[in-house]
């Protein structure tokens, strides 16, 4: 048990940047997972969405695309974007456990970008999430990374990497 302990914590010192690998989407996007990904494809009141979704030691990682193009809303109107924000964002910090610590805009041409900052508690834990929000051509991307809090440093290395490596194909 001892030797298992040590090799767990011998992993976090190796650097991270190597594992990760670049997962292509037919969504338009593409990002880095640390591992497999697994691919899951869901339609909700007609709007299709898929996921992608996998985890490491520490972090668990997912991105939802959703495409609005069949819905008589349009993203070039930012009031719809903010509304479907407001929506997206509630749906994430309903539960009884969930503290909102912070929002922002991340400022990007082009596309409206809202990120929170939110913690649970799941299964006895304290976990802290961060999930932006991506609203480009009538799709909303939904990134998300989280972890146990006490990780709350390797979460903010991995957060760097998983939310800088987002690149959008056309």
């Amino acid at each position: 048990m001892l030797v298992l302990k040590l090799l767990l914590s011998l992993l976090t010192l190796l650097p991270t940047d190597a594992r990760w690998q670049r997962i292509e989407t037919d969504q338009h996007i593409s990002f880095l997972f640390p591992n497999n990904v697994q691919k899951l494809h869901r339609k909700t009141n007609g709007i299709p969405s898929y996921i992608y979704q996998t985890k490491d030691l520490t972090c668990v990682f997912g991105v939802v695309c959703s495409d609005f193009s069949n819905q008589k809303i349009s993203f070039s109107d930012p009031n719809n974007a903010l509304a479907i924000y407001e929506q997206l964002k509630k749906g994430s910090v309903d539960m009884e456990t969930a503290i909102l610590k912070n929002e922002q805009t991340v400022p990007y041409e082009n596309m409206l970008i809202k990120e929170i900052e939110y913690s649970i508690i799941k299964d006895k834990y304290e976990m802290t999430y961060f999930k932006r929000f991506i609203f480009r051509n009538n799709k909303v991307y939904q990134v998300t990374i989280g972890a146990k809090t006490r990780h709350f440093d390797i979460l903010k290395e991995e957060r760097e990497i998983f939310f800088n490596s987002f690149l959008f194909t056309d």
